[in-house]
């Protein structure tokens, strides 16, 4: 009789512990799901601002160089710029005293 009562007490233990493996593991698995899901909505998400993004930044730079083309010499001068007279140049030997330009 002893062995009986015994022998049911570790088939209800490993009962348990089975069952709560079995859980954990269920646990597990759903949580990794989940995350590969959200990972996964995430990453499209950043796609998508991306493509935005890099959208954006191309009708920014065809603008810059419709501006750029736009800049003419009497556009210039109407904005204050002048034309220079006398050129003056660094030189490449550093003895030599730089000149600097004089209004």
């Amino acid at each position: 009789m002893v062995e009986k009562v015994l022998q049911f007490n570790k088939e209800r233990a490993m009962f348990w512990t089975l069952l709560a493996m079995m859980g954990l593991f269920v646990g597990l698995y759903t949580y990794f799901v989940t995350t590969t899901i959200n990972n996964g909505v995430a990453l499209e998400k950043l796609e998508s601002e991306a493509s935005a993004l890099s959208l954006s930044l191309g009708s920014k730079e065809f603008e810059y160089i419709s501006k750029r083309n736009s800049i003419t010499l009497s556009l210039a001068h109407s904005l204050g710029f002048k034309d220079i007279k006398d050129k003056t140049y660094i030189p490449r030997n550093p003895a030599n005293k730089v000149a600097y330009l004089k209004d």
